[in-house]
């Protein structure tokens, strides 16, 4: 009995011990708050990563990278409150590994690859385990060339294509929230592609059937041979324009058409429309919301003695309509109408909010009514919102105004003569 006992009480003594040391080899650590932002040469102009995937991992004393966990930043790129159970205390440092999109947008990705675009920051695990942390940093790719540059500029197309989604989604939010029949918007994922050297000034492209034909649609950003081309403000006017192709095909089924520049005569309205609508929308996202020094341009172009818009399918001349239709105040126009001017009370909001709104319901309804080209959208937009006299009547002026007819077709072809039916 007093052999058992002592083996008992030894083997006990033995757990007690195993337990221990399995304590005293690794530690829980919690990252309360990491903030990771990226520049190339001026950390001031730094960005961070929103809404995007990340990976935490840790090398283990044989060198082998051990995963820990995984998940997405919040909306100011920030990693907060993670909890990483039983790291080894011979790890000394995690390794983040930011991922540029996630599944519900889509990827910033590699051409040549076909991977995503990936950051990986180290952070030292601090003596008590604990980390808030907030830095802006460099990031390069051992052996090659300019990859500081590049992973700044794959951050910042990260950056912006995030905030195009959001603003957009906001701002059909608030329309819904002012007009129930519009449909909360549903993004579908879409990849952005770029990589230095490919696609080399030429123009950015959606392509419904992608740009290497496998039948996924996709968009790809034009590499330049001067990187200045870059600007924060061609970023996102890039991304907006291309992402609204893709939602405008993905729901209303716009056609393909083929043009010159956005002053050309285009014989096809389609053409017309199909880019005037996502012109528009690269403008009101870059311009908050407001082209006032060029509101009268369809009244007063003239390039060579010719006003090049003026009644005429042009795809500048769709945009200069679609910003007649949520314009608050005119820009000496004299044109009196806004898209939602029946739905609100305007007393209770400002000029930005009914911008919003306006740029919302325009946005929805391009997609909602399928609408092919400017006179169709048109109808279809006066049978929704155009219901008093003074409404119709001011609806009509912004036709006028820009050289349509009743019905909102255009009413000139490319030499200015009178189009017949």
């Amino acid at each position: 009995m007093k052999i058992l006992l002592m083996v008992v009480a030894a083997f006990i003594s033995l757990s007690v011990d195993l337990l221990m040391s399995h304590a005293d080899s690794t530690r829980n650590v919690t990252i309360k708050s990491l903030n990771v932002k990226v520049y190339d040469t001026d950390a001031s102009t730094a960005v961070s990563m929103p809404n995007s995937e990340y990976s935490i991992s840790y090398v283990d004393s044989e060198g082998l990278q051990q995963s820990l966990t995984s998940g997405e930043t919040d909306s100011e790129g920030l990693i907060t409150n993670v909890e990483l159970k039983e790291v080894p205390t011979t790890a000394s440092k995690l390794e983040i590994t930011y991922t540029m999109g996630n599944e519900t947008r889509g990827y910033i990705k590699n051409l040549s690859t076909d991977k995503p675009y990936t950051i990986t920051f180290g952070k030292s695990i601090p003596e008590g385990n604990v980390i808030s942390y907030k830095t802006s940093a460099r990031f390069a790719t051992s052996g090659e060339a300019n990859s500081y540059t590049l992973h700044y500029l794959v951050a910042r197309m990260n950056y912006y294509y995030n905030e195009v989604v959001n603003q957009t989604t906001h701002d059909i939010q608030v329309a819904h929230a002012t007009d129930s029949s519009i449909s909360e918007f549903r993004n579908q994922p879409i990849n952005l592609y770029y990589e230095r050297g490919s696609f080399v000034d030429v123009d950015n492209g959606f392509y419904r059937n992608g740009h290497d034909r496998s039948g996924v649609a996709d968009i790809v950003l034009s590499d330049h041979a001067s990187l200045s081309t870059f600007t924060d403000y061609y970023i996102k006017h890039a991304i907006a324009h291309e992402w609204t192709h893709w939602n405008l095909v993905r729901t209303a089924n716009l056609p393909s058409g083929s043009y010159k520049n956005h002053y050309s005569y285009n014989e096809q309205t389609t053409t017309s429309y199909k880019e005037g609508g996502p012109a528009f929308v690269a403008d009101m996202l870059t311009h908050e919301y407001s082209l006032a020094d060029v509101d009268s341009e369809a009244q007063n172009d003239n390039y060579n003695g010719v006003n090049r818009l003026y009644g005429k399918s042009i795809i500048r001349t769709v945009e200069q309509v679609l910003y007649d239709l949520l314009d608050v105040s005119s820009n000496n126009e004299n044109e009196d109408y806004f898209v939602s001017e029946s739905l609100l009370n305007t007393a209770d909001y400002t000029n930005e909010q009914i911008s919003e709104i306006n740029f919302g319901v325009l946005y929805a309804q391009m997609m909602q009514s399928k609408a092919k080209n400017l006179s169709e959208f048109l109808q279809y937009i006066q049978e929704k919102y155009v219901t008093s006299d003074t409404d119709k009547s001011n609806f009509q002026q912004v036709l006028t105004l820009n050289g349509l007819s009743s019905t909102g077709d255009f009413t000139l072809d490319a030499d200015g003569n009178l189009l017949t039916e």
